[in-house]
């Protein structure tokens, strides 16, 4: 098992397991009933705990997350959190009010995110040393469901590597009455009377690591409950999950009283997933909050304090979902490809890669390898930073040179590996999707400035006066003189002869003036088509919903645009915001103005829309249509919008979620 220590730490570990004079106990067994289930009692009271571990010390000096003060004479359910821009108390106000007035463990989780955990021991373990701690432990229950649920100080000292004095700090929170025997008797049997639970301690460090993505904190936590390896948690896995993971918080936060009813939250939790289990794709939705559930924001707040998201690469995110890291309870987990840090000088960062692709194109369109750092940055037209080119791009080209001379291919994958001979077939490919998204960043600053233009001639539009009822009527009259036949329909041959055009330009008038496609131009839509610049048509629909569209399709690409820039220039990226994680239900009024405009729309009552139907309604001008449909249906399939997508694309522009019991259809 790989070992995070240092050889002086390592020898320590040696040197203390030999003064052991006791034979090791065997692993506590459970039953296969009850495998992976952590059993407490209704409530478990901690004792007063120090802070002054040397430990503890060191491990908080590493956290790159600060927290808000809890030594306010306020009370600091009230303050802002620091990693988000809200307080527990807004929290409170908003559970209670999406979910009836449920219990959500208000004291608990403001403990949690808002004070320093009393230890952070495990939280620079990397994920390969996770997961062979993960192996031994199946190991030892023989790969059948029969791990042990509980280990002794030396069992722990021995699967941690880590010297006896840093073991206690975890034996003292998490057993500390067997903590408290073996201070006063300093006796090595006690030691193997020690009952440190696992699944509390593992699942607690898992999400407080500084080392892991979001993602694999998630497979690794919901892997660990999935005891028949089959992608899915059911309601009592799902429950021993939440259990373990609270009891193990509430452990390193030193929460004096873990709540009593766990096991009923977790069932009405469960209770809003459809079927009889949960597979880990939805779940991992929910613990990130992008469900908008009540009771899933302060788990994905949780995560957000503790994410390392924004300082690591996870390469294995690139990896097909087939050969993605996951646990196994009946084999072996292989070691997982590990995150690097941004600034990992061993691996290169997305800038890097879209500058060598450059400098690679470069130099096949001029037939030269062979150039100086001057030249390759005037054939680019961009800086390159010296370290980058001193310490690898000029060996790289060099070595380029020799290949090619000797007639050996020489292709940009290649050239990436003299770039970073570290590099796996993983880390290329996760380099080519970077050069994919740098591509197709280029493309969403284009449509976000035909976003930002059509969003401009939309407000301009809405400011422009109705139509007045002499101009109708003056529009009209000029329409009875188009209708020849006086049947109030105008054809082809009406246009071509009135407006003494030719007959391709009157069958593009008409392909103009005919939005419900019926070969003829009736009066409504020769009033609309001929409608004088700086007035708009009335209409029925009220014309705020559109604008709602599009000033947030605004903002969701101006974000999008901004979150990859700051990717591609070495920046942080934006954090998350309240708004991310928290949505309150849509108001009944709104619910209902919307379902009006639905029905508006849908006059037919066909159940769906299409372009037609809104440039039927008038309500957006007629070259904007095309552009809102397609907004509006960027998920749909065919050339049709149902009431669910026009309702659901509303909430998400709103910042608002379904109501609990209403339903779209």
């Amino acid at each position: 098992m790989p070992r995070q220590v240092s050889q002086d730490t390592a020898e320590l570990c040696r040197a203390q397991s030999k003064q052991a004079t006791l034979g090791s106990m065997p692993p506590r067994q459970v039953s296969q009933d009850s495998a992976g289930v952590f059993h407490h009692s209704a409530s478990l009271h901690l004792p007063e705990v120090s802070r002054s571990s040397e430990l503890c010390t060191a491990e908080r000096s590493s956290s790159r997350q600060s927290v808000s003060s809890v030594t306010s004479e306020h009370d600091p359910r009230s303050k802002r959190l620091s990693f988000i821009d809200c307080s527990i108390d807004d929290l409170d106000e908003l559970i209670l009010a999406e979910s009836e007035g449920a219990d959500w463990f208000k004291d608990f989780w403001g403990t949690v995110l808002t004070q320093q955990p009393v230890c952070r021991a495990l939280s620079n373990r990397s994920l390969v040393n996770w997961v062979a701690i993960y192996n031994r432990w199946q190991a030892a229950g023989k790969w059948t469901g029969q791990a042990p649920e509980y280990l002794n100080s030396y069992e722990l000292q021995e699967w941690l590597a880590a010297p006896l004095t840093r073991v206690l700090e975890l034996v003292k929170l998490f057993d500390p009455a067997g903590h408290g025997k073996v201070s006063m008797t300093k006796a090595p049997q006690d030691h193997y009377k020690v009952k440190v639970p696992v699944l509390p301690l593992m699942s607690a460090c898992l999400v407080m690591s500084q080392t892991m993505s979001n993602r694999q904190k998630l497979r690794f936590l919901l892997g660990m409950f999935d005891l028949d390896d089959k992608g899915s948690l059911s309601m009592r896995e799902f429950a021993s999950m939440l259990e373990n993971l609270l009891r193990g918080l509430g452990c390193l936060f030193k929460v004096k009283e873990i709540p009593r009813t766990i096991a009923t939250a977790a069932r009405s939790i469960f209770e809003q997933f459809r079927g009889g289990t949960v597979p880990m794709h939805e779940l991992e939705m929910w613990f990130s909050g992008k469900t908008f559930h009540p009771f899933a924001v302060p788990f994905a707040l949780l995560l957000q304090r503790f994410s390392a998201d924004s300082q690591i690469i996870d390469p294995d995110s690139y990896n097909d979902d087939s050969r993605k890291f996951k646990l196994s309870h009946q084999k072996p987990v292989e070691e997982p490809l590990e995150s690097f840090a941004v600034q990992d000088n061993a691996f290169l960062n997305r800038s890097e890669v879209v500058i060598a692709r450059e400098v690679f194109q470069y130099c096949l369109s001029t037939g030269f390898f062979s150039l100086s750092h001057e030249d390759a940055e005037k054939g680019i037209g961009k800086p390159i930073d010296v370290d980058i080119w001193c310490k690898r791009m000029s060996r790289a080209l060099e070595e380029a040179n020799t290949i090619r001379g000797s007639g050996a291919r020489f292709d940009f994958k290649t050239f990436l590996k003299k770039l970073c001979p570290k590099a796996t077939n993983t880390h290329l490919h996760m380099f080519d999707c970077w050069l994919q998204e740098f591509d197709k960043l280029q493309e969403q600053k284009a449509c976000l400035e035909r976003t930002r233009q059509m969003s401009a001639r939309f407000k301009e539009y809405r400011s422009q006066p109705m139509l007045s009822e002499r101009m109708r009527n003056e529009l009209k009259t000029s329409f009875n003189v188009v209708d020849r036949s006086d049947c109030g329909r105008v054809t082809t041959v009406d246009l071509q002869v009135c407006m003494e055009v030719e007959r391709c330009t009157a069958k593009s008038m008409m392909r103009y003036f005919d939005v419900n496609g019926d070969g003829f131009v009736d009066l409504e839509e020769y009033i609309a088509a001929m409608c004088p610049p700086g007035y708009r048509m009335p209409s029925d629909v009220k014309d705020n919903i559109f604008d709602v569209l599009l000033s947030a399709q605004v903002s969701k690409e101006e974000e999008l645009v901004a979150q990859k820039e700051a990717f591609f220039e070495g920046k942080a990226s934006p954090g998350r915001r309240a708004k991310d994680f928290i949505r309150k239900q849509v108001p009944d009024e709104v619910w209902n103005e919307w379902n009006t405009a639905w029905e508006t729309l849908d006059k037919s009552h066909l159940g769906y829309l299409n372009c037609m139907h809104l440039k039927q309604s008038r309500a957006l001008p007629a070259d904007m249509c095309d552009f809102m449909f397609n907004l509006i249906a960027e998920d749909a399939e065919g050339d049709k919008i149902t009431k669910h997508q026009f309702l659901t694309q509303l909430l998400e522009s709103s910042g608002f979620r379904f109501r609990n019991g209403i339903s779209s259809e």
